[in-house]
């Protein structure tokens, strides 16, 4: 075999391969695309991550903001919307994809910055008619940076009396003050080192039936953030003393 067709050979293998690998380069793939997902809301002083999600095309993948604004304080990084906002308010804006191939997708997004919900406070209260000494529990959930609330308790004093020395906190992580009343209870939790976030037990306190019956509680409550906002709530637990005869004493 002469040199020159061992050459020619070579070069027909060559050849061949890299004509396989540009037909695959080539190969007609999932178009680029972003996919149909909604914002969710962001809140006021709460750190905020949203990811722009993208299908098909060849990667990697450049996100560029190119219509209107994000909230003050938020910045796209990549295909993620990050930041901190510190007002409320309502945002459009269009976000643009290009790919490797120079394919490029946009979509219009729409951006809601609110106050989030206050922190909730429940009582426990049973829904069946009570006939000895119970341990209502206070929990808090859904808390944001809370810092301390302020809650007062009421009820019938005709049916339910107090149970002295009965109130206690959750754990040492908060220090507590109170005034009690025959019928109310006026309780101040502050939060001892870092704020409370999520959800947990606060406290305690008992309450005897004078003679059995339902048991409803009314509770109003002031929260307070670590950043200093204030929210408020007022909520009634547990079923009228007049559940009995409503139903006709059943």
């Amino acid at each position: 075999m002469s040199k020159h067709f061992k050459i020619a050979i070579l070069f027909m293998l060559v050849f061949s391969l890299l004509t396989a690998c540009n037909t695959e380069l080539k190969a007609t793939g999932e178009a680029l695309a972003i996919k149909d997902t909604v914002l969710p809301d962001a809140n006021i002083n709460e750190e905020y991550s949203a990811n722009i999600l993208v299908v098909g095309g060849l990667t990697p993948y450049h996100f560029e903001l190119t219509k209107g604004k994000l909230p003050e304080g938020f910045s796209l990084q990549g295909g993620t919307i990050r930041g901190l906002a510190t007002a409320e308010g309502q945002y459009s804006f269009t976000i643009s994809v290009s790919d490797a191939n120079l394919s490029k997708t946009f979509k219009e997004y729409n951006l809601s910055v609110v106050v989030p919900p206050p922190a909730e406070l429940t009582l426990n209260i049973p829904q069946t008619e009570i006939q000895r000494t119970i341990t209502v529990r206070a929990e808090i959930k859904e808390a944001r940076e809370l810092q301390g609330f302020r809650t007062n308790i009421s009820w019938d004093s005709e049916l339910f009396e107090y149970v002295p020395d009965s109130l206690k906190t959750g754990n040492d992580s908060f220090a507590m003050f109170f005034e009690q009343q025959k019928s109310s209870l006026e309780v101040d939790i502050a939060v001892l080192g870092r704020s409370l976030s999520g959800k947990r037990r606060v406290f305690t306190f008992e309450l005897r039936p004078i003679d059995k019956s339902f048991l409803e509680i009314n509770f109003d409550t002031e929260f307070l953030s670590s950043s200093g906002n204030h929210a408020y709530s007022s909520k009634t637990e547990g079923k009228s003393p007049d559940y009995n005869t409503d139903n006709g004493d059943q």
